[in-house]
């Protein structure tokens, strides 16, 4: 049996992930870049990872997961991007092409330390690194240039508990919650 990832997630609609998809296409053919994006019905912004598991992911750790983010009450918020980069350094094997958002993801930052806090509480691990927020678009063998947008993002209304089969593409949402208001 393959095995799964395990993480928290905000995820666009699919009118919206398709909205993203054709305006960071644009930008990209305007800059002389090939797009090749992700599939948009896996656009995402994680909140937190667990790691991959082998086989199906831990019982005791996804019911410990749905305890603590029951307990999550933030409210409903807007999200947006302002800039395209890519990540890691010259000597990277692959390159992250992302969406980031500065203030535009200060929410997403609090609800992220919400969750984990609420995670901690129920005995589960902190992340092993702080990380920025961000939409990974693409993976690439070489860095492309960055370069600002305003790019709105969505109305985040809820977040998710996702398991994605390695190697498939595929992020099965196995609970949701939702921000009030």
């Amino acid at each position: 049996m393959a095995g799964h990832k395990l993480f928290f997630a905000l995820r666009p609609d699919e009118a919206t992930a398709e909205r993203i998809a054709s305006i960071v296409t644009a930008e990209h053919e305007a800059r002389g870049l090939a797009a090749r994006l992700r599939p948009s019905r896996v656009f995402h912004i994680t909140l937190h990872y667990f790691g991959c598991f082998d086989g199906e992911p831990d019982t005791h750790i996804v019911a410990s997961a749905e305890r603590a983010a029951a307990e999550v009450v933030r409210p409903a918020f807007d999200l947006s991007f302002d800039r395209f980069t890519s990540w890691g350094g010259q000597r990277a094997a692959r390159h992250p092409f992302v969406l980031t958002g500065g203030q535009g993801l200060e929410a997403v930052r609090e609800l992220r330390d919400a969750l984990v806090e609420r995670l901690l509480a129920h005995g589960l691990a902190a992340p092993e690194r702080d990380y920025e927020p961000h939409l990974t678009l693409r993976y690439d063998k070489r860095p492309a240039p960055a370069w600002p947008i305003d790019l709105p993002g969505w109305i985040a209304s809820d977040f998710v508990l996702i398991k994605s089969p390695q190697g498939l593409t595929r992020h099965d949402v196995i609970d949701r919650w939702p921000l009030q208001g």
